[in-house]
């Protein structure tokens, strides 16, 4: 059952924002699709000369050992956008469960799960990362997993709080009253409509897995060799700047289109499913204020709409 009212039907349409982040995540999906099944050159095979620019048979050149930079890069940001997404995921699914649980049941529970939330917010998820790194090893899902549960404290925080707003409210009320189990109440009562912040801190937090994940792959801890980074492509290709600059420009602009794609959708996700309010000092406003009070207050000297004195 989800909760409907005059703030929630009257809400703004998908904006620019969200297009714009929903069209460059979709364009970087179809190259990255497009490479994996029918790509240019082997992404590991030399298919030029080594340090060549942007030429019919390369768009963008090729690297120090003549591999296809276009096949490279696409694959790179093919496993960026995978484990962002698959991260972000993991995460959500942990962390919203607590955070039902925390927000609807209270008490006891209510303190425990929170407080182990707020201690491993205080954790870096960068460090927190390397030592899982090292734990349990390199590589793409690894990587998800230990991404995925670094940020599932802050699905947890950011879903108990409109739990706790919605847990007294009549239809829940009436279905705990009709024997309906806590974990249905949850799934079918209260998580719906709880979607709002949950979309929102999912592209969120898939923009910042984004920067994190090109910062482990730099540091050596993210994805490894053979499989294209773009974070190890720049620590690789740092010594050949002055060369080939192409060969850092690129990959640090997938990085930064990628991560600004999930902050486009979580704006336009924010923006269009919040309840829409007009401005306090808007011309509208105050232009409706205005003729209110010029039509429920009489002018000085019009006796029209005073009634006449009886006698």
């Amino acid at each position: 059952m989800t909760v409907s009212g005059k703030g929630v039907a009257s809400r703004r349409r998908l904006g620019p924002a969200f297009w714009g982040g929903a069209g460059i995540l979709l364009a970087i999906l179809s190259v990255a699709g497009w490479m994996t099944l029918w790509p240019l050159h082997d992404p590991l095979a030399n298919a030029g000369p080594a340090m060549g620019g942007p030429m019919p048979q390369h768009p963008l050149g090729t690297d120090n050992l003549g591999r296809d930079t276009f096949t490279r890069l696409a694959l790179a940001t093919r496993t960026s956008l995978l484990i962002s997404g698959a991260a972000a995921l993991l995460g959500a699914v942990i962390g919203t469960a607590f955070g039902l649980i925390a927000g609807y049941i209270g008490g006891w529970a209510d303190a425990v799960i929170m407080r182990v939330v707020d201690a491993l917010l205080a954790l870096p998820a960068i460090l927190v990362a390397l030592v899982v790194g090292v734990v349990i090893g390199n590589g793409p899902w690894p990587l998800i997993l230990a991404l995925g549960f670094i940020f599932a404290p802050g699905f947890a925080r950011v879903m108990r709080a409109p739990v706790i707003a919605l847990r007294e409210r009549d239809f829940v009320l009436a279905a705990k009253i009709s024997g309906v189990r806590s974990t249905r109440v949850m799934a079918e009562h209260l998580l719906p409509n709880v979607l709002t912040p949950l979309f929102v801190q999912f592209a969120s937090v898939a923009s910042q897995i984004v920067l994190i994940e090109a910062a482990l792959s730099y540091l050596g801890q993210g994805v490894q060799a053979p499989e294209p980074s773009a974070g190890r492509m720049i620590s690789e290709f740092t010594r050949f700047m002055q060369v080939q600059p192409l060969l850092i420009i690129l990959p640090s602009l997938a990085i930064i289109l990628l991560s600004a794609a999930w902050n486009l959708l979580a704006d336009g996700l924010q923006d269009r499913l919040a309840p829409r309010r007009e401005p306090a000092f808007s011309l509208g406003a105050s232009r409706r204020r205005m003729a209110a009070s010029r039509t429920s207050s009489p002018r000085p000297g019009d006796h029209r709409s005073t009634p006449p004195t009886q006698r």
